[in-house]
């Protein structure tokens, strides 16, 4: 009686604890992998905006006047400089004092 209690705890451990187990770690293997799906659905969302807006006349406008300084025929473009850096006082010992 004994045995036969031990070889029913036995298979009950063998096929109902390691296949519940297993099923538990592919549940969040799952989840892991709907998330990162969702991540990238997100950026490829993202992506075809971007896309969209780069045929339109205007972002391409932008982007040239922005990024390539580009204007058009009948304007002149002007680059403002920033100002000077100060001027550094150097120190009247040696090497600098002759």
């Amino acid at each position: 009686m004994v045995g036969v209690a031990l070889a029913a705890a036995t298979a009950t451990l063998a096929f109902g604890v390691v296949p519940f187990r297993d099923w538990l770690e592919q549940r969040q293997v799952n989840e892991d992998l709907r998330a990162q799906v969702q991540e990238l659905e997100d950026v490829n969302r993202a992506y075809e905006l971007r896309i969209d807006a780069l045929n339109t006349d205007e972002e391409i406008e932008e982007r040239a006047r922005r990024e390539y300084n580009l204007v058009r025929p009948d304007e002149e473009a002007y680059a403002v400089l920033p100002p000077p850096s100060p001027l550094r006082q150097i120190p009247g010992v040696w090497p600098f004092n002759r």
